[in-house]
């Protein structure tokens, strides 16, 4: 009878190594009471390492105060910048509570991969005495997601952002800093379809190209630079110091030239909260400045110096 139920148990092990591996996921188990790690299956096809390394890894963990405890086995399986992550998950198993949480994690060394993990708490006499997890790749999920969510922002054959993100990304920047001045910014190539018509589409999306680039470059990582379509861009410039710095910045946007091409750009821009308070109007009244900019072509004109004349 011993026998058989030896032969049985180790079947179970079997059927449960071979569906871990299918299913790319490891289990763990810690003993809380002891600080103790005492189970780990399947790590060897997340981490490249096997339970026995990690377990007696981090066996000596388990003479440390709590506090330092926590501290030490979220530095040896997660990344830094997912402290708070892995903070909370702690905090909601003492407490009882069973979490899921999505974290960058290694083990034995291993480079960081994304894992979704879920954890459960044993509770005996009302209180956590283990905790048992199970731990699933989606490296390969959260690389898809994150080139689908490059993709829903960006526009494909610049980089820059989309029409519907840039707008977005503004009327969020204008609601958190109401009392900030900003410049909104459109630029238009100069009789473009003409360009394209006399030096054929490829120079043309080259020039696309070329005024992406060099807005990319010529712009902070708080401002905002989107492609609206074809040869249209817009520019959110937050926190402007003075006129004369915009000016100045606009005037280097003129006149794009490479090797082999030379053109020049029209420039409207309103500022904020000056000729309006939201985006739809300051819109409007930058694009009324580009077409009077586009009159003359190579030049720029600020909606309040419209406003002046008229």
């Amino acid at each position: 009878m011993d026998h058989y139920r030896l032969e049985e148990a180790k079947e179970y092990k079997e059927r449960l190594s071979i569906a871990l591996k299918a299913a790319k996921i490891c289990v763990f188990e810690v003993d809380l009471t002891r600080q103790l790690y005492t189970f780990f299956e399947n790590a060897e096809d997340i981490f490249g390492v096997s339970g026995e390394v990690i377990l007696n890894d981090v066996r000596s963990y388990s003479k440390l105060a709590p506090a330092d405890y926590q501290k030490a086995v979220s530095e040896y399986f997660s990344h830094p910048d997912d402290e708070k992550t892995i903070d909370k998950a702690f905090q909601s198993i003492f407490s009882g509570q069973s979490t899921t949480y999505e974290a960058r994690m290694r083990a034995g060394g291993s480079d960081y991969l994304w894992c979704k993990v879920d954890v459960t708490p044993v509770i005996e006499n009302q209180v956590p005495v283990k905790m048992i997890g199970v731990i699933t790749d989606i490296s390969n999920l959260k690389s898809r997601t994150d080139q689908l969510e490059n993709e829903i922002k960006h526009d494909n054959f610049t980089g820059l952002y989309n029409k519907k993100y840039t707008i977005e990304l503004i009327e969020n920047v204008l609601k958190k800093y109401p009392e900030q001045k900003n410049a909104l910014v459109l630029l238009d190539i100069d009789h473009f379809k003409n360009f394209n018509d006399t030096y054929g589409h490829a120079l043309g999306d080259e020039a696309i190209q070329l005024v992406a680039g060099t807005l990319k470059r010529s712009f902070r990582r708080t401002d905002v630079v989107g492609r609206f379509g074809g040869d249209e861009f817009i520019v959110f410039i937050t926190n402007i110091p003075n006129g004369k710095w915009l000016a100045d910045k606009l005037r280097g946007l003129l006149r794009f030239e490479s090797g082999r091409i030379s053109y020049t750009a029209s420039i409207g821009a309103a500022i904020f909260p000056e000729d309006a308070d939201n985006f739809n109007s300051l819109f409007l009244k930058a694009d009324e400045a580009l077409y009077q900019a586009k009159l003359q072509r190579e030049t720029y004109a600020f909606f309040s110096d419209l406003t002046l004349k008229g």
